[in-house]
C-alpha cells in the first residue's frame, strides 16, 4: 500500500488549478484499452518498484487515450540513479499548473468522461487559464479498494491567458474548521488576502485587521486570513488552536483558512498566483515574512501588495482600499 502523497488530493466535486511540483517517475506501456487493459501496464510497473526496493507513493497518473500509466518516485530528481529496464521508462516532468477535478467512484471510462466534461466546462470560465495538453486520470487508490470508495482525479494542463480576472476565485482552499471551498464567494467584494501567524513580531497587526474590517466591511471589503508556518515556526498550532487564539486574544470575526505553505516547494496554488510576476507585473516575488498583504478588487484583478510592515492603519494601504471600493468594474 502507499504511504505518501506527492502532492494534495483534490477533494471530491471540487474543481481547482494546482501546481504539480516537478516529478520523477516510472513509465509502463502495455497493449490494450487504457480502461479494461490497465493491470498489465500496473503490473510491469509493480514488478519494477519490488525489484528496485522503491517505496509506494500516491497517485498513480494514466492516460486515457493510451494504456500508459506513471508512477511518481518522488519530488524532482530522484536519489539514486534508476535504469530504464522491462518495459518500464525512468523520466522526469517538470513543475505544471493543472485543472483538477476530484471524483469518487469506479476508475471507469464513463466515470472519467463524465468527469471530464464537468472539468472541461468549468475551464472554459476561467478566463485567466486555457489548456495546454492532453487530459489524463489520476488514482488515488489501489485496486482492493471497494469501487465506490476509490478516488481519483482528472487533470489537464494550463497555462496563463494573461487575464487574471477569474483565476483568484477558483482557488481550492479549507476553512479553518476544516471545510472545503473556493473563494467564488468574495467575488464582488475587495479582498484583503493577508499571511498570518501567531508567535511572530507583527502579530498585533491581527487588531488593526479586524479593526479594518469593520469600517469597510459595510462597503464591500473582506479579509480573508492565510495561517502559514513557512517563517521561523511562528504559526506551530492546530487550526483549531488559531482560530481559538484569534478569537479570544484579538476578536477575529473575519474568514480565517486552514494552515498552507506561502513560499517553497510545497507553495499553495493561491499563493503561486499571487506572486506570480509574469501574471502580475510589478507586483510579482516571494512573500517576504508573515503579515505581507494582497489588494485584490471586485473583479479578481490583483491590484496593490504590501509588506509586513506596513500596518492595517497605514495611509497608503487605505488609500488602495478606498479605490479598490470606489471603482466601477463588473466583476
Amino acid at each position: 500500500m502507499a504511504y505518501e502523497s506527492i502532492y494534495p488530493r483534490t477533494p471530491v466535486g471540487t474543481c481547482e488549478f494546482k501546481t504539480l511540483p516537478a516529478r520523477s517517475t516510472l513509465v509502463a506501456s502495455a497493449p490494450g484499452d487504457a480502461f479494461e487493459d490497465r493491470g498489465a501496464a500496473f503490473r510491469k510497473l509493480f514488478a519494477y518498484i519490488n525489484d528496485n526496493h522503491i517505496s509506494m507513493s500516491v497517485p498513480v497518473a494514466a492516460s486515457a487515450s493510451t494504456n500508459e500509466m506513471i508512477f511518481f518516485v518522488g519530488r524532482g530528481k530522484p536519489d539514486r540513479t534508476l535504469a530504464s529496464a522491462n518495459g518500464v521508462t525512468v523520466r522526469t516532468l517538470p513543475e505544471v499548473t493543472v485543472a483538477s477535478l476530484g471524483l469518487r467512484g469506479g476508475y471507469s471510462r464513463k466515470n472519467y468522461e463524465d468527469g471530464l466534461k464537468r472539468l472541461t466546462a468549468w475551464l472554459a470560465a476561467q478566463k485567466a487559464w486555457r489548456a495546454c495538453g492532453e487530459p489524463y486520470a489520476v488514482y488515488w487508490n489501489s485496486p482492493f479498494v471497494p469501487s465506490f470508495l476509490r478516488k481519483s482525479e482528472i487533470h489537464i494542463p494550463v497555462q496563463s491567458t494573461g487575464d487574471s480576472r477569474s483565476a483568484f476565485y477558483a482557488f481550492a482552499v479549507e476553512t479553518i474548521d476544516g471545510a472545503a471551498t473556493n473563494l467564488a464567494p468574495y467575488r464582488g467584494q475587495v479582498v484583503l488576502a493577508v499571511n498570518v501567524a501567531s508567535k511572530c513580531g507583527f502579530t498585533k497587526q491581527y487588531a488593526g485587521l479586524q479593526k479594518l474590517y469593520e469600517a469597510y466591511r459595510p462597503k464591500g471589503l473582506v479579509v480573508l486570513g492565510f495561517p502559514s508556518n513557512d517563517f521561523l515556526g511562528q504559526e506551530p498550532g492546530s487550526n483549531a488552536e488559531i482560530q481559538q487564539f484569534c478569537s479570544l486574544t484579538f476578536g477575529v470575526t473575519f474568514p480565517l483558512f486552514a494552515k498552507i505553505h506561502v513560499t517553497g516547494k510545497e507553495k499553495h496554488p493561491l499563493f503561486v498566483w499571487l506572486t506570480d510576476g509574469a501574471v502580475h507585473p510589478g507586483l510579482g516575488g516571494e512573500v517576504s515574512w508573515n503579515f505581507n498583504k494582497f489588494v485584490i478588487g471586485r473583479d479578481g484583478r490583483l491590484l496593490a501588495r504590501f509588506g509586513s510592515r506596513t500596518t492595517p492603519d497605514d495611509a497608503e494601504l487605505i488609500a488602495a482600499i478606498e479605490q479598490a471600493l470606489a471603482a466601477d468594474v463588473k466583476p
